[in-house]
């Protein structure tokens, strides 16, 4: 909350002292995430049922696209550079869902990651005119992302119609950068259409959250919650090939085929294209 005061006070005193122009950029897209340890977790349990067993349904997905909007406030320094400071949302989910059949035995496991992140800047502009209408907009600078990680996975199967369900969800604020360029069309004196790509570098260490279990059966139902699960990856030997996987529990996974056991992190870290409009006022 103390980084979102400093944002806070920093935008009303430029905007309050300043005698050059101030624009209010609006823009929307597309963002597109780096890959992460829940990714490849994902992909590495998809790999271990299709190299070990039989039967084998469904498809893994890979957890990247989300949507991307934006709002700046930037304050013209002089001609050439300015100060913005802006807020956004992100928000990109998933699912995955994938089987295997042995003998008379079958299973299924399915996973869904949402993330939602609202991403604070204050980044250094650089105008270059290119002549007539069009200018280049070259920026950069800090930013404090407020993250909400949420997993949601099932376990089913057809031994006495057994199905776990299982919610994670870590909340955290993290200090990165962002960076992009952009390409302005001057309409007029106060209107501009505005095309930009924008890549950030953020990432949450160690996510710690709130966990809930629903299990049923044909014989019994229990349900559990709590707080204090983390977020664990290690690997899972097998035919030679060491897979990738990820649990969510209190303790460290142990099992003598697990190895490279550690703490997962949850990379924020991608590339947006956007569009949108620029307001002088």
């Amino acid at each position: 909350m103390k980084k979102i005061g400093i944002f806070g006070v920093v935008l009303i005193i430029l905007v309050g002292s300043a005698s050059a122009a101030v624009s209010l950029k609006l823009t929307g897209g597309m963002i597109y995430l780096l890959d992460s340890d829940y990714n490849q977790g994902v992909r590495g349990a998809y790999e271990y049922y299709s190299d070990n067993f039989s039967g084998v349904s469904g498809q893994y997905h890979a957890f990247h696209l989300g949507l991307h909007f934006g709002g700046e406030v930037i304050v013209a320094l002089d001609p050439r550079f300015g100060i913005g400071l802006g807020v956004g949302y992100i928000r990109a989910s998933r699912q995955s869902a994938f089987g295997y059949e042995w003998w008379d035995f079958s299973e299924e496991e399915s996973y869904k990651p949402t993330l939602s992140i609202v991403p604070l800047s204050l980044n250094l502009h650089y105008a270059l005119p290119l002549g007539g209408p069009f200018v280049i907009d070259i920026y950069g600078g800090p930013g404090y992302y407020i993250a909400s990680f949420q997993h949601e996975g099932t376990l089913t199967s057809n031994f006495f119609g057994y199905e776990e369900t299982t919610t994670f969800k870590a909340q955290k604020g993290v200090v990165g950068g962002q960076g992009g360029i952009g390409l302005e069309f001057q309409m007029n004196s106060v209107l501009g259409l505005v095309v930009q790509a924008e890549g950030r570098l953020a990432r949450i260490s160690d996510p710690t959250g709130d966990w809930t279990d629903q299990v049923d059966t044909l014989l019994v139902s229990w349900r559990e919650q709590g707080r204090g699960r983390v977020f664990w990856c290690y690997d899972i030997g097998a035919g030679g090939r060491d897979y990738p996987r990820i649990a969510f529990s209190k303790t460290q996974p142990s099992d003598i085929l697990f190895s490279n056991i550690r703490k997962g992190s949850i990379n924020l870290s991608g590339i947006s294209a956007m569009a949108g409009l620029k307001i002088r006022f």
